[in-house]
Protein backbone atom coordinates (compact mmCIF):
# COMPACT_ATOMS: atom_id res chain seq x y z
CA UNK A 1 0.00 0.00 0.00
CA UNK A 2 1.33 3.61 -1.21
CA UNK A 3 0.47 6.01 2.02
CA UNK A 4 -0.81 9.57 0.48
CA UNK A 5 0.69 12.40 2.70
CA UNK A 6 -0.92 16.11 1.68
CA UNK A 7 1.28 19.51 2.74
CA UNK A 8 -1.14 22.48 2.46
CA UNK A 9 0.45 26.10 2.16
CA UNK A 10 -0.45 29.20 1.38
CA UNK A 11 1.91 29.20 -1.79
CA UNK A 12 3.16 26.66 -4.22
CA UNK A 13 6.28 28.78 -4.52
CA UNK A 14 7.17 28.74 -1.06
CA UNK A 15 6.31 25.20 -0.32
CA UNK A 16 8.85 24.19 -3.13
CA UNK A 17 11.49 26.79 -1.98
CA UNK A 18 11.42 25.39 1.99
CA UNK A 19 10.25 21.86 1.69
CA UNK A 20 10.79 20.19 -2.03
CA UNK A 21 13.79 18.55 -0.08
CA UNK A 22 11.53 16.97 2.39
CA UNK A 23 8.76 16.05 -0.43
CA UNK A 24 11.09 14.68 -2.67
CA UNK A 25 12.70 12.47 -0.16
CA UNK A 26 9.32 11.15 0.83
CA UNK A 27 8.79 10.46 -2.78
CA UNK A 28 11.96 8.48 -2.77
CA UNK A 29 10.91 6.55 -0.05
CA UNK A 30 7.67 4.97 -1.43
CA UNK A 31 5.04 7.81 -0.22
CA UNK A 32 2.79 9.92 -2.61
CA UNK A 33 3.34 13.41 -1.82
CA UNK A 34 1.17 15.94 -2.82
CA UNK A 35 1.09 19.79 -2.26
CA UNK A 36 -1.98 21.57 -1.90
CA UNK A 37 -2.10 25.56 -2.53
CA UNK A 38 -2.68 28.21 -4.44
CA UNK A 39 -0.73 28.09 -7.98
CA UNK A 40 1.84 31.25 -8.05
CA UNK A 41 4.87 29.21 -9.30
CA UNK A 42 6.20 26.78 -11.92
CA UNK A 43 5.49 23.15 -11.65
CA UNK A 44 8.24 21.75 -13.39
CA UNK A 45 9.92 20.75 -10.53
CA UNK A 46 6.99 19.26 -9.16
CA UNK A 47 6.53 16.44 -12.34
CA UNK A 48 10.56 15.93 -11.94
CA UNK A 49 9.87 14.91 -8.69
CA UNK A 50 6.79 13.39 -9.01
CA UNK A 51 4.77 15.70 -6.91
CA UNK A 52 1.09 16.45 -7.43
CA UNK A 53 -0.36 19.46 -6.99
CA UNK A 54 -3.74 20.77 -6.17
CA UNK A 55 -4.32 24.00 -6.62
CA UNK A 56 -6.61 26.21 -4.90
CA UNK A 57 -7.53 29.71 -4.58
CA UNK A 58 -6.88 31.65 -1.07
CA UNK A 59 -7.06 34.92 -0.20
CA UNK A 60 -3.67 35.68 1.93
CA UNK A 61 -4.24 39.19 2.74
CA UNK A 62 -7.70 39.68 3.66
CA UNK A 63 -9.96 38.36 6.56
CA UNK A 64 -13.26 37.73 4.66
CA UNK A 65 -15.33 35.35 6.49
CA UNK A 66 -17.05 34.20 3.14
CA UNK A 67 -13.92 33.67 1.28
CA UNK A 68 -12.36 31.74 4.75
CA UNK A 69 -15.74 29.55 4.87
CA UNK A 70 -15.61 28.83 1.58
CA UNK A 71 -11.34 28.03 1.38
CA UNK A 72 -12.35 25.73 5.01
CA UNK A 73 -15.43 23.70 2.47
CA UNK A 74 -12.96 23.44 -0.40
CA UNK A 75 -10.40 21.47 1.65
CA UNK A 76 -12.97 19.24 3.56
CA UNK A 77 -13.94 18.43 0.34
CA UNK A 78 -10.31 17.63 -0.90
CA UNK A 79 -9.57 15.68 2.07
CA UNK A 80 -12.81 13.62 2.24
CA UNK A 81 -11.93 12.83 -1.70
CA UNK A 82 -8.19 12.29 -1.76
CA UNK A 83 -8.66 10.06 2.05
CA UNK A 84 -4.60 11.15 3.21
CA UNK A 85 -3.09 9.54 5.45
CA UNK A 86 -1.48 12.22 6.95
CA UNK A 87 -1.64 16.46 6.54
CA UNK A 88 0.89 18.46 7.41
CA UNK A 89 -0.86 22.37 7.05
CA UNK A 90 1.49 25.56 7.01
CA UNK A 91 0.96 29.14 7.60
CA UNK A 92 -2.17 30.47 9.26
CA UNK A 93 -5.01 30.17 7.28
CA UNK A 94 -4.21 26.70 5.99
CA UNK A 95 -3.88 25.77 9.45
CA UNK A 96 -7.09 27.12 10.94
CA UNK A 97 -9.28 26.23 8.36
CA UNK A 98 -7.18 23.29 7.33
CA UNK A 99 -7.36 21.98 11.09
CA UNK A 100 -11.02 22.20 10.64
CA UNK A 101 -11.37 20.29 7.80
CA UNK A 102 -9.14 17.31 8.71
CA UNK A 103 -10.76 17.01 11.50
CA UNK A 104 -14.38 16.58 9.91
CA UNK A 105 -12.46 14.28 7.45
CA UNK A 106 -10.94 12.14 10.34
CA UNK A 107 -7.22 12.80 9.02
CA UNK A 108 -4.35 12.96 11.43
CA UNK A 109 -2.32 16.22 11.29
CA UNK A 110 0.85 18.58 11.86
CA UNK A 111 0.22 21.91 12.32
CA UNK A 112 3.51 23.56 11.42
CA UNK A 113 3.82 27.30 12.76
CA UNK A 114 6.24 28.86 10.53
CA UNK A 115 6.33 32.08 12.03
CA UNK A 116 4.59 34.93 13.85
CA UNK A 117 4.15 37.41 10.63
CA UNK A 118 2.04 40.25 10.17
CA UNK A 119 -1.17 39.44 12.33
CA UNK A 120 1.19 39.08 15.08
CA UNK A 121 3.31 42.01 15.02
CA UNK A 122 0.42 44.39 14.43
CA UNK A 123 -1.73 44.51 17.23
CA UNK A 124 -5.15 44.77 17.90
CA UNK A 125 -8.42 42.97 17.15
CA UNK A 126 -7.19 41.36 13.81
CA UNK A 127 -4.77 39.60 16.16
CA UNK A 128 -6.73 38.85 19.33
CA UNK A 129 -9.32 37.47 16.58
CA UNK A 130 -5.86 34.90 15.21
CA UNK A 131 -5.35 34.12 18.71
CA UNK A 132 -9.34 32.92 19.29
CA UNK A 133 -9.08 31.01 15.53
CA UNK A 134 -5.76 29.18 16.30
CA UNK A 135 -6.79 28.32 19.73
CA UNK A 136 -9.82 26.59 18.44
CA UNK A 137 -7.51 25.16 15.36
CA UNK A 138 -4.86 23.42 17.52
CA UNK A 139 -7.39 21.28 19.19
CA UNK A 140 -7.73 19.18 16.76
CA UNK A 141 -3.85 18.95 15.55
CA UNK A 142 -2.47 15.58 16.72
CA UNK A 143 1.04 17.62 16.71
CA UNK A 144 2.27 21.03 16.75
CA UNK A 145 5.84 22.27 15.15
CA UNK A 146 7.19 25.36 16.04
CA UNK A 147 10.33 26.43 14.27
CA UNK A 148 11.55 28.65 17.82
CA UNK A 149 11.71 28.25 21.62
CA UNK A 150 9.78 32.21 21.19
CA UNK A 151 6.52 31.40 19.38
CA UNK A 152 6.07 28.19 21.10
CA UNK A 153 6.25 29.81 24.58
CA UNK A 154 3.81 32.07 23.38
CA UNK A 155 1.82 29.46 22.12
CA UNK A 156 1.76 27.84 24.96
CA UNK A 157 1.93 30.56 27.70
CA UNK A 158 -1.08 32.21 26.06
CA UNK A 159 -3.20 28.51 26.13
CA UNK A 160 -3.21 28.58 22.46
CA UNK A 161 -1.88 24.98 22.36
CA UNK A 162 -1.20 21.95 24.77
CA UNK A 163 1.99 21.90 26.01
CA UNK A 164 1.60 18.10 25.22
CA UNK A 165 0.86 18.64 21.69
CA UNK A 166 4.05 21.23 21.63
CA UNK A 167 7.52 20.47 19.50
CA UNK A 168 10.30 22.67 19.01
CA UNK A 169 11.93 22.01 15.57
CA UNK A 170 15.28 23.48 14.26
CA UNK A 171 13.96 25.50 11.51
CA UNK A 172 13.21 23.73 8.43
CA UNK A 173 17.04 23.60 7.35
CA UNK A 174 18.97 24.26 4.31
CA UNK A 175 20.53 21.74 1.83
CA UNK A 176 24.30 22.44 2.98
CA UNK A 177 25.29 20.26 -0.34
CA UNK A 178 23.46 22.74 -2.78
CA UNK A 179 24.55 26.07 -0.52
CA UNK A 180 27.91 26.48 -1.15
CA UNK A 181 30.35 29.52 -1.99
CA UNK A 182 31.63 29.31 -5.83
CA UNK A 183 32.67 32.55 -5.49
CA UNK A 184 35.93 34.06 -2.94
CA UNK A 185 33.83 36.80 -1.08
CA UNK A 186 34.51 40.23 -2.48
CA UNK A 187 34.79 43.65 -0.81
CA UNK A 188 35.26 45.56 -4.56
CA UNK A 189 32.50 46.43 -4.41
CA UNK A 190 31.33 46.21 -0.96
CA UNK A 191 27.62 44.72 -1.72
CA UNK A 192 24.84 45.08 0.99
CA UNK A 193 21.90 42.00 -0.19
CA UNK A 194 18.65 41.97 1.11
CA UNK A 195 16.74 39.01 0.09
CA UNK A 196 13.21 38.18 0.84
CA UNK A 197 9.49 38.80 0.21
CA UNK A 198 9.42 42.98 -0.02
CA UNK A 199 7.58 43.51 2.68
CA UNK A 200 7.71 46.76 5.47
CA UNK A 201 8.02 43.96 8.46
CA UNK A 202 10.96 42.98 6.55
CA UNK A 203 12.56 46.34 7.87
CA UNK A 204 12.93 46.76 3.80
CA UNK A 205 12.19 50.26 4.67
CA UNK A 206 14.86 50.58 7.45
CA UNK A 207 17.21 48.86 4.99
CA UNK A 208 16.69 51.56 1.85
CA UNK A 209 16.86 54.13 4.86
CA UNK A 210 19.98 52.90 6.22
CA UNK A 211 21.40 52.83 2.77
CA UNK A 212 20.90 56.87 1.89
CA UNK A 213 22.67 57.60 5.05
CA UNK A 214 25.82 55.19 4.48
CA UNK A 215 25.84 56.18 0.77
CA UNK A 216 27.26 59.59 1.41
CA UNK A 217 30.26 58.06 3.28
CA UNK A 218 30.52 55.11 1.38
CA UNK A 219 29.85 56.41 -2.30
CA UNK A 220 30.58 52.89 -3.96
CA UNK A 221 29.02 50.75 -1.73
CA UNK A 222 26.35 49.03 -3.44
CA UNK A 223 22.94 48.41 -1.59
CA UNK A 224 20.54 45.56 -3.65
CA UNK A 225 17.17 44.21 -3.06
CA UNK A 226 16.14 40.67 -4.02
CA UNK A 227 12.42 39.00 -3.81
CA UNK A 228 8.67 39.26 -4.72
CA UNK A 229 7.35 42.89 -4.97
CA UNK A 230 3.41 43.38 -4.08
CA UNK A 231 3.32 40.39 -2.54
CA UNK A 232 -0.06 38.62 -1.54
CA UNK A 233 0.09 40.32 1.90
CA UNK A 234 -0.93 43.28 3.58
CA UNK A 235 2.59 44.50 4.09
CA UNK A 236 3.69 44.66 0.71
CA UNK A 237 5.68 47.06 -0.83
CA UNK A 238 3.96 48.77 -3.79
CA UNK A 239 5.73 48.58 -7.32
CA UNK A 240 5.25 52.59 -7.16
CA UNK A 241 7.20 52.70 -4.18
CA UNK A 242 10.17 50.91 -5.42
CA UNK A 243 10.44 52.96 -8.67
CA UNK A 244 10.57 55.98 -6.21
CA UNK A 245 13.58 54.45 -3.92
CA UNK A 246 15.49 53.46 -7.31
CA UNK A 247 14.79 56.57 -8.92
CA UNK A 248 17.16 58.11 -6.01
CA UNK A 249 20.39 55.86 -7.25
CA UNK A 250 20.32 54.69 -3.75
CA UNK A 251 19.22 50.67 -4.03
CA UNK A 252 19.03 48.44 -6.95
CA UNK A 253 16.14 46.11 -7.52
CA UNK A 254 16.89 43.15 -8.74
CA UNK A 255 13.63 41.35 -9.38
CA UNK A 256 12.66 37.70 -8.21
CA UNK A 257 14.49 34.49 -8.52
CA UNK A 258 13.78 30.90 -7.75
CA UNK A 259 17.78 30.74 -7.67
CA UNK A 260 18.86 33.04 -4.91
CA UNK A 261 22.86 30.97 -5.30
CA UNK A 262 24.46 33.15 -7.34
CA UNK A 263 23.43 36.64 -6.08
CA UNK A 264 24.05 35.76 -2.72
CA UNK A 265 27.85 34.18 -4.34
CA UNK A 266 27.94 38.01 -5.75
CA UNK A 267 27.28 39.64 -2.48
CA UNK A 268 29.22 41.16 0.24
CA UNK A 269 26.96 40.83 3.02
CA UNK A 270 23.42 39.97 3.53
CA UNK A 271 20.62 42.08 5.71
CA UNK A 272 17.50 40.77 6.90
CA UNK A 273 16.12 43.40 9.49
CA UNK A 274 13.18 41.53 10.04
CA UNK A 275 10.53 42.05 12.31
CA UNK A 276 10.12 38.70 13.54
CA UNK A 277 10.72 35.14 11.69
CA UNK A 278 9.94 31.55 11.96
CA UNK A 279 13.93 30.32 11.26
CA UNK A 280 14.90 32.92 8.05
CA UNK A 281 15.43 30.31 5.23
CA UNK A 282 17.20 33.44 3.64
CA UNK A 283 20.22 33.47 6.51
CA UNK A 284 20.41 30.05 6.48
CA UNK A 285 21.03 29.97 2.90
CA UNK A 286 23.55 33.10 3.46
CA UNK A 287 25.52 31.44 6.60
CA UNK A 288 25.58 28.13 4.33
CA UNK A 289 27.61 29.99 1.92
CA UNK A 290 29.92 31.78 4.32
CA UNK A 291 28.74 35.39 3.68
CA UNK A 292 28.38 37.47 6.74
CA UNK A 293 25.38 38.30 8.06
CA UNK A 294 23.13 41.27 9.91
CA UNK A 295 19.68 40.46 11.09
CA UNK A 296 17.31 41.83 13.83
CA UNK A 297 17.69 40.86 17.12
CA UNK A 298 14.34 38.56 17.12
CA UNK A 299 12.94 35.26 17.21
CA UNK A 300 13.63 33.53 13.68
CA UNK A 301 16.50 35.52 13.59
CA UNK A 302 18.95 35.40 16.74
CA UNK A 303 18.32 31.72 16.51
CA UNK A 304 21.03 31.60 13.24
CA UNK A 305 23.66 34.96 13.95
CA UNK A 306 25.73 35.26 16.85
CA UNK A 307 26.42 38.59 17.29
CA UNK A 308 30.20 39.53 16.36
CA UNK A 309 30.34 35.81 15.91
CA UNK A 310 29.33 34.95 11.86
CA UNK A 311 27.44 38.63 12.02
CA UNK A 312 25.48 41.37 13.80
CA UNK A 313 22.60 42.00 15.35
CA UNK A 314 20.36 44.92 15.30
CA UNK A 315 17.15 46.58 16.89
CA UNK A 316 14.38 45.91 14.71
CA UNK A 317 12.38 49.12 13.64
CA UNK A 318 16.01 50.66 15.01
CA UNK A 319 17.36 52.24 11.46
CA UNK A 320 20.15 54.01 13.29
CA UNK A 321 21.01 50.29 14.79
CA UNK A 322 21.12 48.81 11.35
CA UNK A 323 23.30 52.02 10.06
CA UNK A 324 25.48 51.00 13.08
CA UNK A 325 25.70 47.44 11.95
CA UNK A 326 26.73 48.17 8.62
CA UNK A 327 29.40 50.49 9.60
CA UNK A 328 30.46 48.23 11.22
CA UNK A 329 31.02 45.63 8.84
CA UNK A 330 32.09 48.19 6.12
CA UNK A 331 35.12 48.78 8.53
CA UNK A 332 35.97 45.22 8.97
CA UNK A 333 39.32 43.33 6.79
CA UNK A 334 38.75 40.95 3.72
CA UNK A 335 39.82 38.55 6.58
CA UNK A 336 37.18 39.16 9.48
CA UNK A 337 34.95 38.93 6.49
CA UNK A 338 35.76 35.52 5.55
CA UNK A 339 36.36 34.35 8.77
CA UNK A 340 32.32 35.77 10.04
CA UNK A 341 31.60 33.96 6.87
CA UNK A 342 33.73 30.47 7.99
CA UNK A 343 31.90 30.53 11.39
CA UNK A 344 28.45 30.95 9.83
CA UNK A 345 28.81 27.61 7.61
CA UNK A 346 29.86 25.42 10.59
CA UNK A 347 26.92 26.88 13.03
CA UNK A 348 24.39 25.45 9.88
CA UNK A 349 26.31 22.56 9.74
CA UNK A 350 25.88 21.87 13.34
CA UNK A 351 22.39 22.57 13.87
CA UNK A 352 20.25 23.34 10.39
CA UNK A 353 21.67 20.52 8.26
CA UNK A 354 18.60 19.45 6.18
CA UNK A 355 18.83 16.43 6.53
CA UNK A 356 18.03 16.59 10.18
CA UNK A 357 14.55 17.62 9.25
CA UNK A 358 14.79 14.84 6.44
CA UNK A 359 14.77 12.59 9.44
CA UNK A 360 12.16 14.28 12.06
CA UNK A 361 9.63 13.97 9.01
CA UNK A 362 10.58 10.39 8.68
CA UNK A 363 10.31 9.62 12.20
CA UNK A 364 6.98 10.97 12.39
CA UNK A 365 5.66 9.01 9.66
CA UNK A 366 7.14 5.48 10.59
CA UNK A 367 5.68 6.25 14.42
CA UNK A 368 2.51 7.05 13.14
CA UNK A 369 1.88 4.15 10.55
CA UNK A 370 3.63 1.47 13.03
CA UNK A 371 1.53 3.18 15.96
CA UNK A 372 -1.72 2.54 13.56
CA UNK A 373 -0.49 -1.31 13.18
CA UNK A 374 0.40 -0.13 9.34
CA UNK A 375 2.86 -2.02 7.16
CA UNK A 376 5.42 0.47 6.49
CA UNK A 377 6.09 1.91 2.53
Amino acid sequence: MKYKIAFVGNSLQTMCNFRMGVMSELVRDGYEVVIIAPKDGDITALKQAQIRLIPIEMDCKGMNPFTDIRLAKTLRKIYKKEQFHVIFHFTIKPVIYGSWAARRAHIPQISVITGLGYTFIRKGWITRLAKCLYRFALRSANEVWFLNQEDKSLFVEQSLVSPFKARLINGEGVDVRKYQSHIELSTTPFTFLFIGRVLWDKGVGEFVRAAQVIKKQYPRAQFHILGQLGANNPACVSIEQMDAWEKTRTVKYLGETSNVLPYIDNATCIVLPSYREGVSRVLLEAAAMERPIIATNVPGCREIVIDGHNGFLCEAQDTNSLIACMMHMLSLSSMELIEFGKNGRARVLEQFDEQKTIALYKHKLQEYFLTEGHELC
